[in-house]
């Protein structure tokens, strides 16, 4: 034996010894009042390779032993001051110019207002307003609160306290009641309560020398209260079991780094940072894979792996705990640094990926992410993608000050151009990550976590970018807030992605069990192989939805969609973009800035192309017209089969190419077989698609083709030949 522990009625548990490396059982025994054996869950087994990082469990009673007494402690521990002042001129200059600004930009703030939305008795009219004060309330909170707080602890200077004095004491005076509109449990919403959660004890450490003796008991007084506050919310959900709650992934991490201020000061660290670290030490989290995918896709992606690195550090920091250690934080980069397009105007997928990926807004927040992980892993390539960030001028935010402006840098050569994490069913193929103003990028969903939270009904799915520029998009809007009819019946569709339809109907919305999953996965250096499965995620109208992808790079995508049906039923294959495309038979073409996406389509049933640019819901369907707003509609293509089978195969050729490429899409057929050659500057690649089952394909192939059991080949542009 091993290891024996009785953890009582815990759902989670990490043993506080390290076991050596090899090969181990484990079960899990129950035992009545006797202690006698009266079940067991079955032995599961595990392997423990040589090297791999330790992390035991320590008592959080001795880690909050560690804390130094005083403030401050969180992030900039008091100790570190004197060095990070001595390089605000130099190494952090960049950095720390960001942060001044915006704290000069906040000293004549106001105080915020108590809010008044929840008296709003129209339901809708209620859910806007608060959509609207949450928004209003972070710039107080989140921005400025923080700006002149992070100001104040670096220069000691009053004029900043005096201004963050004036936002942080107005709301220390606020309830903190669990039904109050203001908390983490309000009926109404919970996205203030989260921002107090989330910086209220920041400004209590930062501005803590600034505070007289009155001060400092009325905002201590808030923190432990909105403390307790948090820790009821996540027992109320029995967060360590049901660990879904998209929200309840924010305040997990928030009972840790409120440990760390309010140690020595309060009995509340004891009883947080157990249930905290609890977590965090073992599922945490919930909507992640060990490869470092994030299932909800990039934009939430972003928010919650920025949500956790204040305990994290500051854990490492005052106890020498370090959670960096676990596999999925040591590779949650890499997501980023595959899912996204570095110059992408879009972020597929899920909530909020019609905007603002890695090309726009100055990086839109990641490269203020992808610094600090460059920085902590010391990671020269993921440091040369920050570099690469257009008009980024270095983070202003609380985590910019902890290490200097530049990372490690070198470009990302004699790596992969593509990479899949299968634990959440996200691929990202690029040509050439190295040229990020040249690179064809393709992102892929097919994901075990269907449809639920933020994720939407997109198995299978697939968005393409040129430079950045998008041409094949997941279209719609998250608005104007989650769950208002647009967001809910289009965005979420299975019919506004890039998915496949069968009788004009998608995949379950809002189910767990509507999901997909990668089936098979292959990079080399010319060409990048994907299988993906998402037939559970029709929840029968579908009993096989295989779609296959051969890229040839640097430009041409073959898709073969391998479907079947319990009955007779049509086909629709989706194409969506931002601007009118050219459609003909069998032909749809997305242009945008120079850009072009040649998607040419074919069905042993024969299919119909149709195109609108009108949505089923439209974005201001059901709105009051003082909160309508004017967005574009995005086009949209239907490749429809003109007749009924209970199976068949449609193939798709994708050529995409740039506004300075010589490049030529040439379609090819052999008896039941659709092919396509790209030639251009890089020579010429070849792909195959078979459309009819058993069909033997074209010569030069190997036997697997000519025997007709394979579904896919193709030569890339150095020669070398595939077959699938």
């Amino acid at each position: 034996m091993a290891y024996e522990k009785a953890i009582g009625s815990d759902p989670v548990h990490l043993p506080d010894v390290v076991l050596e490396s090899g090969n181990y059982a484990w079960d899990v025994i129950a035992l009545d009042e006797n202690g006698n054996d009266v079940a067991r869950r079955g032995e599961w087994k595990f392997s423990i390779a040589e090297d791999v990082p330790q992390l035991p469990w320590v008592d959080p009673e001795e880690l909050l032993s560690r804390i130094p007494e005083g403030h401050s402690r969180l992030l900039y521990p008091r100790a570190s001051l004197a060095e990070i002042r001595s390089t605000l001129a130099t190494t952090r200059k960049r950095s720390w110019q960001a942060n001044l600004r915006a704290a000069d930009g906040a000293l004549d703030t106001d105080v915020p207002q108590y809010p008044t939305y929840h008296l709003t008795e129209d339901r809708q009219e209620c859910r806007l307003e608060y959509v609207k004060y949450f928004q209003y309330i972070r710039g107080y909170i989140d921005g400025k609160l923080m700006h002149l707080a992070l100001a104040f602890l670096i220069t000691e200077e009053a004029k900043y306290a005096d201004a963050a004095k004036r936002i942080l004491l107005e709301i220390a005076r606020w309830p903190t009641d669990d039904d109050d509109v203001t908390s983490v449990s309000a009926k109404w919403g919970d996205e203030p309560g989260l921002s107090y959660a989330k910086c209220a004890h920041f400004a209590y450490d930062w501005l803590y020398h600034a505070l007289d003796d009155r001060e400092k008991e009325l905002v201590f007084k808030m923190c432990e209260e909105r403390a307790w506050q948090v820790y009821r919310r996540l027992v109320r959900s029995n967060y360590l079991t049901n660990p879904g709650g998209s929200h309840e992934g924010r305040l997990i991490a928030y009972l840790s780094d409120i440990s760390i201020v309010l140690a020595g000061e309060s009995e509340g660290p004891k009883t947080w940072l157990d249930y905290s670290l609890k977590a965090l030490t073992t599922f945490y989290p919930h909507w992640a894979g060990y490869e470092g995918g994030w299932a909800e896709g990039p934009p939430y992606g972003l928010w919650y792996n920025e949500f956790y690195i204040p305990a994290f550090e500051g854990l490492k920091q005052t106890t020498g705990f370090d959670l960096w250690q676990r596999p999925f934080f040591n590779n949650v980069r890499y997501f980023f640094f595959y899912c996204t397009a570095l110059r992408g105007e879009i972020r597929p997928f899920g909530d909020s990926a019609e905007n603002g990926g890695p090309g726009a807004r100055g990086g839109s927040g990641y490269a203020s992410l992808m610094w600090h992980h460059a920085h902590r892993f010391a990671d020269p390539h993921v440091g040369w993608w920050v570099d690469q960030i257009r008009d980024w001028s270095g983070g202003g935010g609380k985590i910019s000050l902890l290490f200097e402006d530049d990372p490690p840098s070198s470009p990302p050569v004699g790596i992969p151009n593509s990479r899949a994490f299968r634990g959440v069913g996200w691929a990202g193929l690029h040509s050439d990550l190295a040229d990020p103003d040249g690179d064809t990028c393709m992102i892929f969903k097919s994901s075990p976590y269907g449809s639920v939270s933020h994720s939407h009904a997109d198995q299978n799915a697939f968005a393409i970018m040129k430079g950045g520029q998008a041409l094949a998009i997941p279209s719609g809007y998250y608005g104007p807030s989650y769950g208002q009819a647009h967001h809910a019946e289009w965005t979420r569709s299975t019919k506004g992605n890039n998915c496949v339809l069968v009788d004009g109907q998608g995949q379950e919305i809002r189910s767990a069990r509507a999901n997909g999953r990668i089936v098979d996965f292959e990079n080399r250096q010319g060409l990048t192989y994907l299988l993906a499965d998402a037939a559970p995620a029709y929840m029968g109208k579908l009993t096989r939805c295989d779609r296959h992808i051969l890229f040839l790079r640097p430009g041409l995508f073959l898709m073969l969609d391998d479907l079947a049906a319990p009955q007779e039923a049509t086909y629709q294959w989706m194409l969506h973009a931002f601007e009118e495309m050219g459609v003909e038979e069998g032909r749809a073409v997305s242009r945008r800035n120079g850009a072009t996406l040649d998607a040419r389509v074919v069905c042993p049933l024969g299919l119909t192309l149709s195109q609108t640019d009108q949505f089923d819901t439209p974005y201001n369907e059901g709105i009051p017209e003082q909160f309508q707003k004017d967005r574009p509609n995005h086009w949209h293509v239907t490749a429809g089969t003109d007749g009924k089978a209970t199976a068949t195969r449609i193939g798709a050729a994708l050529g995409v190419y740039g506004p300075e490429e010589a490049f030529e899409l040439k379609v090819l057929e052999w008896d039941g077989w659709f092919g396509a050659e790209a030639s251009g500057a890089f020579g010429s690649v070849v792909g195959w698609m078979q459309l009819v089952e058993g069909m033997a394909g074209p010569d030069g192939f190997g036997e697997s083709v000519d025997a007709g059991s394979a579904k896919m080949c193709g030569r890339a542009s150095d020669g070398e030949l595939f077959t699938r």
